[in-house]
């Protein structure tokens, strides 16, 4: 397992041991419990996670109480594979056949990829393009890495001429870009980034925002750096923060994680330090302390959820795997928190949906219909 998954498995064996996971994890792990209680002896050993998680997915049934938790230790491993299945055991899960309640065809996830459109309307798809220089203007190179990001570099410490450049991600793309200052930004599904070419040398280094993205600003006491968004601008000299701005979202939000930032909207300026969050609603800046995690695992390809209601997570269902969502009857705003790698295959994300039985859900091409439970 990769480092963030070692970290994701140990907080949720260290939660489900004491009480704390969320009702969707507790379910499926008490079920799978309940089914291993008089077999525990042919289970594969815990090292062995794939085939412990083979075991898991084989044998887990629909529905059960859960037994007392005095196998948890001989089951830990088992029980975090199950819990965070998908970003864990995607290759063999995604192997494996639907079930009658689950489409037949598969919906995959997101991937890496964008388009830049440069200052001439020059449109540059960037997921299939051959690593190098794919791009001159004026003083600047654009070039695409081995890592498959894309990288600007003013020639010989040049003055660059002002270039409007946008970086764009459709539904389902992410992308990462190092603009001209140095500053690093990674941008999320069905989002933009427009920026001058010339930012190395510009007094302000001004960015446009629609949607979202996690920056990592280069400091330069010098020459703030300003994202601006529909309703709000974000002022930073140099330091990492996370900003989601989607029109079809009844709030912006932002969160700090290194540094200080200043937000400001026609009424209202709010200073925020790290592990604090302002929310922009009605051009008013509502200032807490943050779920760091939650607001940036999707940089890390997690689908984080906390405290969040079914509507709010399918929003980013439907911008990552590109489908539409549709709502019949009275649905709850029960809340639903957990975690789930975004390469999941989208049977496997609505499968740990279902678990919760908060509502029901079916999948018919790329359509998917969410409904009340009776």
């Amino acid at each position: 397992m990769t480092e963030k998954e070692t970290k994701l498995t140990k907080d949720l064996l260290d939660r489900y041991n004491v009480g704390a996971c969320s009702e969707a994890e507790s379910r499926l792990v008490d079920s799978w419990f309940n089914h291993q209680a008089g077999n525990i002896d042919a289970m594969p050993e815990p090292d062995n996670i794939e085939l412990v998680g083979q075991e898991i997915w084989r044998n887990l049934p629909a529905s059960g109480e859960a037994i007392k938790r005095n196998l948890w230790y001989k089951v830990a491993a088992a029980a975090a594979v199950l819990a965070v299945i998908c970003s864990i055991l995607l290759p063999t899960l995604t192997k494996r056949g639907s079930s009658s309640e689950i489409a037949k065809q598969s919906i995959s996830p997101g991937q890496y990829g964008a388009t830049l459109t440069l200052a001439n309307g020059k449109r540059i798809a960037l997921g299939n393009l051959k690593n190098g220089i794919f791009a001159q203007e004026s003083a600047v190179s654009i070039s695409k890495t081995a890592k498959g990001e894309v990288v600007y570099q003013v020639k010989n410490n040049g003055f660059a001429p002002s270039q409007v450049n946008t970086l764009s991600t459709a539904k389902g793309e992410t992308f990462k870009v190092d603009l001209p200052d140095g500053s690093s930004v990674w941008l999320n599904a069905a989002s933009s980034l427009t920026y001058s070419t010339n930012l190395a040398s510009a007094e302000v280094r001004s960015v446009k925002l629609f949607g979202e993205a996690y920056f990592k600003v280069a400091h330069d006491a010098a020459h703030p750096f300003i994202v601006k968004t529909s309703s709000q601008e974000v002022k930073v000299l140099g330091t990492e923060f996370n900003i989601s701005s989607y029109t079809d979202d009844d709030s912006e939000t932002t969160t700090l994680l290194k540094g200080s930032i200043s937000m400001s909207t026609g009424h209202q300026k709010v200073m925020l330090v790290p592990g604090e969050q302002g929310v922009v609603s009605d051009s008013r800046i509502s200032k807490s302390n943050a779920d760091v995690y939650a607001a940036t695992g999707w940089k890390d390809n997690e689908f984080v959820f906390a405290s969040k209601d079914i509507r709010s997570i399918m929003k980013l269902i439907a911008r990552w795997y590109d489908v539409d969502v549709y709502y019949e009857g009275n649905v709850t705003n029960e809340k639903i928190s957990g975690s789930i790698s975004r390469f999941a295959d989208i049977n496997d994300v609505i499968k740990v949906l279902r678990a919760t039985e908060a509502v029901k859900i079916q999948i018919t091409g790329k359509k998917i219909i969410i409904s009340g439970v009776q």
